[in-house]
């Protein structure tokens, strides 16, 4: 039983790194790059 355990734990893994790696992938930002985009919407609301 611990080896069918085993077993579904490595086809488990696998599968995750497989859907992983399969995703596409998103440029990861910043934060000052995402706080200067906050700063800037909150600018432009205060000016609109």
């Amino acid at each position: 039983m611990n080896t069918t355990l085993t077993e579904l734990h490595a086809r488990h893994q696998m599968q995750e790194r497989l859907t992983r790696a399969a995703a596409p992938r998103i440029r990861a930002r910043s934060g000052r790059h995402q706080l200067a985009d906050r700063l800037r919407r909150v600018a432009d609301r205060l000016d609109g």
